[in-house]
């Protein structure tokens, strides 16, 4: 098996079999998904049945709501020798995998392989600023050149390095950047990754109203992983410097509310990069690695 791909899901049917229908559409048929199913009841069991003749697919299902615990639960049943985690309401192009497996087939070498993201529309999305051209990535340049979703890593690299850490990501105190800590301990261990700007995968950008809400616990989760992977004094000193800019550069402008959403993300970076967690965490990798 070429491809293991992970979808955790909650409560979203319509968006997991729109995902679905764009694997039906491409080329690339050597792959395995393995649905993750945290709704606690049937709401999927049609969307299974319909598929599973189409697709090889395994339904499993968990009770616990944290979607990077049921990563690793999906990703214990995983035998593909490329493993990823697609978001339930995403759709990758028809040439995704196609493009995927040639990367890993022509780079022996190349541990994982990440991409740019765009809208239905076909615009680039609004959910974060992106590299604008192709490039291996670093621990500086990995922030701006990877995203959970459009991530392909070889799966025994992946296993080796411990998977996502389950503390992180929806349903946790850190919501976000459980992509970026995969990728640093990754490249901590000697792997390669790199960013192909031309590997698109479709996804639909939020709301403002929820990327205001949701910026405090965002940050959170970032200043976590910087901490924990041992960011650099100069490194650190950039992500807490640019959103003080933005708070005083819009109260300079006169708009008060995107002060707020800067104020709010820097304060969630200040409390994942002092939190208690990432200390530990921070100890943690380090042991893991001088082993």
């Amino acid at each position: 098996m070429r491809f293991s791909l992970v979808v955790p899901t909650l409560n979203r049917p319509d968006s997991l079999k729109m995902f679905l229908e764009g694997l039906i559409g491409q080329p690339f048929t050597d792959l395995e998904v393995i649905i993750v199913d945290q709704s606690g009841s049937d709401l999927y069991d049609q969307v299974v049945e319909e598929f599973s003749s189409r697709l090889c697919l395994r339904h499993i299902r968990s009770n616990v709501r944290r979607c990077r615990y049921a990563c690793a639960v999906g990703a214990a049943h995983a035998i593909g020798d490329i493993i990823a985690f697609p978001d339930d309401d995403c759709v990758y192009r028809p040439d995704t995998l196609t493009r995927v497996d040639e990367h890993f087939r022509d780079d022996p070498e190349l541990g994982f392989l990440t991409g740019a993201v765009i809208n239905f529309e076909g615009s680039r999305t609004r959910m974060g600023r992106w590299l604008q051209k192709s490039a291996w990535l670093n621990q500086k340049t990995i922030w701006t050149g990877l995203i959970e979703f459009n991530m392909f890593i070889r799966r025994d690299l992946y296993e080796a390095v411990g998977g996502f850490d389950i503390d992180m990501g929806p349903g946790c105190d850190f919501v976000a950047a459980e992509g970026q800590d995969l990728g640093l301990r990754l490249l901590r261990s000697g792997a390669r990754g790199y960013f192909d700007s031309d590997l698109l995968v479709m996804h639909p950008d939020k709301p403002d109203d929820v990327k205001r809400d949701r910026a405090r616990s965002y940050a959170r989760g970032m200043g976590y992983a910087l901490r924990k992977n041992n960011a650099s004094a100069g490194l650190v000193a950039i992500f807490m410097i640019r959103p003080f800019g933005g708070i005083l550069l819009s109260l300079l402008r006169g708009m008060p509310g995107y002060a707020g959403y800067y104020l709010r993300m820097l304060t969630g970076r200040i409390e994942g990069y002092f939190s208690w967690a990432a200390f530990r965490a921070q100890a943690e990798v380090s042991a893991r690695f001088l082993r």
